[in-house]
């Protein structure tokens, strides 16, 4: 019935005889061995998996059972109601930077740069006078000489034009008062002449004419006295012409020349005058720009190389580097006359003033407070920037150092404590003893055993701690952490909600006046 034609099977279904010594076979043992094992482990670990569920649930009972009872039997954390000095401080960080900040620019003209070939060390301190900065000058230098040259010739020329003109100017001097006058004298010579020549020839015409009539000459020769006569009048008109011309045509013809030539040796001149001063201006100026590459200090003060906001090792100012005009090479701040260059947060502008007071921690002077106020507060806010991933505004604010230590540099780590504001004589309460329900400010009294609320009328709070200005008196104790026991008080709801139904938005422990932003942290 047992049997199979599987020898190993076979032997297994039939039982062995008593006192028979039943064969070695691997395979059944294996599987014998690994069924022992499995049911075991699944034991081992279901006993853990019990045990460890009673261990919780035994420790939780516990712990609920041991918590709920001091919690019933524990009195609340209380605090008194103080009197004292209110001050509001608003924290601002920043850097250290000198009220007195000259900039030393590069003032001299290059379109391709000048070569830095010294510049004093950084951080040295220079007197007024010192020499700063060294900029190579041998292009200045060639310009310089070549300007020489060009004032040189553009002064020959106007002292040509000079000549010139007093030689225009003398020519018609002397053509009014001599050349024509001249003139004038030899056509009256002239005329005298040929009236003289005329009244010989008409005596001598008038002689013969008596000759004639007595046939002592020929008529031919008569005839030929009488053409004497004719040509004598005729140069005596010609005389009289050329005088005329030369009063009424050549005189002022001449001398409209000579004045013409006077107007363009004076426009010469002027034109001259005008090149050789603007050559003179340009020299100057050159010379000026040379005098600029050697770079002085116009105060005492501090050697700070100039490094724009987002500059790299190539825009470091060192010898070899290339400067152009009106760049920032260095600073000279003036270390009596410090400042702190910060940011305030929008939701804390409206409170800093020009003039309020503050306290200032550098780091590099640990442990030490100096004294400083509000110098300026700007209007408008600082240009955003997208890295920033905020949307909140700040505005630039400086604090002037009323006590600035020895050895203080700008650039350094600070930061200020402003006073905005101060009340003496304050009843004052941890901004956790407040919160606001249905906007009214409430504080929470507990006494023996008896959980009650109790509203007030606050003040400005500094966010650690707040002013009571109505419903408390100095030492009254209240709860701390009042929104914590809430759950206690007997709080009025909105119509028409049911009991036990939650505000859509609780104001946890914002204070009255207060937005999201300023609402105090709960402790």
């Amino acid at each position: 019935m047992f049997e199979s034609n599987h020898p190993e099977r076979s032997e297994v279904s039939q039982p062995p005889p008593e006192n028979r010594r039943i064969p070695y076979n691997r395979h059944i043992f294996y599987k014998h061995r690994v069924f022992r094992q499995r049911r075991g482990g699944a034991v081992f670990w279901v006993l853990t998996f019990l045990l460890v569920l009673g261990l919780v649930l035994g420790g939780g009972f516990f712990v609920r059972y041991r918590l709920g009872a001091a919690a019933k039997e524990a009195p609340p954390q209380m605090i008194a109601v103080k009197k004292e000095l209110f001050v509001h401080e608003i924290l601002e960080r920043g850097s250290v930077e000198s009220a007195s900040n000259i900039e030393v620019r590069c003032e001299a003209e290059s379109a391709a740069g000048l070569t830095i070939i010294f510049v004093v060390p950084e951080g040295e301190i220079v007197k007024k006078g010192d020499l700063l900065v060294e900029l190579d000058s041998s292009t200045l230098n060639e310009n310089v000489v070549k300007q020489r040259i060009a004032v040189n010739t553009s002064l020959a020329a106007k002292a040509q034009s000079e000549a010139d003109l007093k030689t225009a100017e003398l020519t018609l001097k002397e053509y009014e008062q001599g050349k024509f006058e001249e003139l004038l004298k030899t056509v009256e010579n002239k005329i005298a002449t040929a009236k003289e020549e005329e009244r010989v020839a008409a005596d001598k015409v008038r002689f013969n004419q008596r000759l004639l009539q007595r046939n002592y000459i020929t008529e031919t020769e008569a005839e030929a006295d009488f053409f004497a006569l004719e040509k004598a009048k005729n140069a005596h008109d010609v005389a009289e012409l050329e005088k005329y011309v030369l009063q009424e045509f050549t005189r002022e013809k001449t001398i409209v020349q000579y004045k013409a030539a006077i107007d363009t040796a004076k426009a010469k001149l002027d034109t001259d005058t005008k090149s050789w001063i603007l050559d003179v201006d340009r020299l100057e100026h050159l010379e000026r720009q040379l005098l600029k590459c050697k770079i002085h200090a116009p105060q005492d003060g501090q050697v700070i190389y100039y490094l724009p906001r987002w500059g790299g090792e190539e825009d470091m100012i060192k010898e070899g580097k290339k400067v152009y005009e009106r760049q920032i090479i260095l600073r000279l701040p003036d270390p009596s006359q410090m400042q702190i260059k910060g940011l305030v947060n929008e939701a804390n502008i409206r409170l800093v003033k020009v003039g309020q007071k503050a306290v200032v921690r550098l780091e590099a002077f640990a442990n030490q407070e100096f004294t400083g106020d509000v110098r300026t507060v700007n209007d408008y806010p600082e240009p955003g920037s997208w890295m920033g991933g905020t949307m909140s505004k700040e505005y630039q604010t400086i604090i002037r150092i009323l006590n600035p230590p020895i050895g203080i540099k700008p650039g350094l780590t600070a930061e200020a404590d402003i006073t905005v504001n101060e009340i003496p004589d304050a009843l004052l309460l941890p901004v956790q003893a407040i919160f606001e329900y249905r906007k009214k400010a409430y504080c929470v009294t507990y006494e023996n055993g008896r959980w009650d609320k109790k509203e007030v009328k606050v003040g400005p709070t500094n966010d650690k701690q707040i002013v009571i200005l109505d419903g408390l008196e100095e030492g009254d104790q209240v709860v701390l952490g009042a929104w914590q026991h809430r759950d206690k008080l007997d709080l009025p709801k909105d119509a028409g909600k049911e009991d036990g139904e939650r505000d859509e938005k609780p104001e946890e422990n914002r204070l009255p006046g207060q937005s999201d932003a300023e609402s105090p942290t709960q402790a």
